[in-house]
């Protein structure tokens, strides 16, 4: 893969086996299979070279760039509201409203009051052991027709916490709502954040992952259901761990992964959203660590090709509730403003350690998978 533009002509190429001839001398002695190391079952070597690619691979996204989300508790939807209106202000672009009862019409047009739904994503989770999203997005769109909104135009989506929330029977109803008032709403989820493991666990986590969505593919077939008609109703979440160049590739794995899974179902290839936030399980109790964390954690995500991103607030105590969050909203700003990785889909795509480990964690999740079909 020599690279014949005049601004490398001055430079001859380098051999794969020269460098390792390098290497091996600046080792003196030492076995460059020293330097690997494991994920799991598997053996990572930190020596890539373009000789091992028979040619570069095309990008896994063919979009660029991605929402900042946030989290909003709503225990009082007055507050809430605030507490939306003001992120909004401050250059989030996803809400998500973390629901602890069921909203009637009146205390969701509350909620809401000033949220322009034409041009703001909105999200939904449901906390209540008893949620089922069907009502919910009835109400959502009494208050869009209120307005005079076509819902069919407006974007968001829904999560449960529960599994038992909803009955998977009512799924197909779920859809069919979706598709005839709310066609850019994915009701759908994948809650891959679950099956998180860190690093030792990611082979396994992806291949829960997949299986879960394989699951809706296959419950709404058995409805009638076609699997490019679920698909468009779908989305992954997802949780971000603190190894960078794993949390890339995992992301990027999940794509290829996805991709297997409807060429399986002759489906064509949509990659659902994918949505990321931090893993609980690795915040720590001291808020300049988090800081630190936040930024790696944040790129690994963008990355790896997340369509909307949460960072978790740095300090989870009330005082500090406010400057938190807006800690969490500027990493995004200034990634987007200062770095830019918004402008490149998939900025990993050609990199010979993240594409080696990307098609690693495929491979071997792929391989979990179907043992566990």
């Amino acid at each position: 893969m020599e690279n014949q533009t005049p601004d490398f002509a001055e430079f001859p190429p380098v051999t794969k086996a020269e460098w390792l001839a390098k290497i091996s001398e600046d080792l003196k002695g030492e076995a460059i299979e020293d330097l690997n190391w494991r994920i799991g079952h598997l053996e990572i070597s930190p020596f890539h070279h373009a000789g091992d690619l028979a040619e570069l691979p095309n990008p896994l996204s063919g979009r660029a760039g991605w929402e900042i989300g946030e989290d909003v508790d709503v225990t009082d939807v007055f507050h809430a509201n605030e507490m939306a209106l003001h992120a909004l202000q401050n250059g989030v672009e996803a809400p998500r409203f973390l629901l602890n009862e069921v909203l009637e019409n009146h205390r969701m047009a509350a909620l809401l009051e000033g949220v322009d739904l034409s041009i703001v994503s909105v999200h939904f989770l449901e906390q209540n052991k008893n949620a089922n999203p069907l009502p919910l997005l009835h109400h959502y769109t009494h208050v869009a027709n209120e307005r005079g909104l076509d819902s069919r135009a407006l974007r968001g989506s829904v999560n449960w916490l529960h599994d038992e929330a909803v009955v998977q029977a009512n799924a197909l109803e779920l859809v069919e709502f979706a598709i005839q008032k709310l066609p850019n709403f994915k009701v759908l989820p994948v809650n891959a954040g679950r099956y998180y493991g860190g690093e030792a666990g990611v082979v396994n986590e992806l291949a829960a992952t997949i299986a879960g969505g394989e699951e809706w593919l296959a419950h709404l077939s058995d409805k009638g259901t076609g699997a490019a008609t679920t698909n468009r109703h779908l989305f992954f979440s997802i949780a971000v761990g603190k190894n960078y160049f794993v949390e890339i590739a995992k992301i990027r794995a999940l794509k290829l992964l996805w991709a297997h899974v409807l060429k399986g179902w002759n489906c064509e290839f949509v990659m659902p959203p994918v949505e990321a936030r931090f893993a609980g399980a690795e915040q720590s109790d001291d808020p300049a660590t988090n800081m630190i964390y936040a930024t790696t954690q944040a790129m690994s995500a963008i990355i790896g090709g997340a369509d909307r991103l949460t960072i978790s607030p740095p300090d989870s105590s009330p005082a500090k509730a406010n400057f938190s969050r807006r800690i969490a909203r500027n990493v995004q700003h200034i990634l987007k403003m200062e770095s830019h990785p918004d402008r490149v889909a998939d900025p990993a795509a050609g990199s010979y350690f993240i594409e080696d480990l990307t098609n690693k964690l495929a491979a071997a999740a792929w391989a979990a998978f179907q043992k566990m079909a």
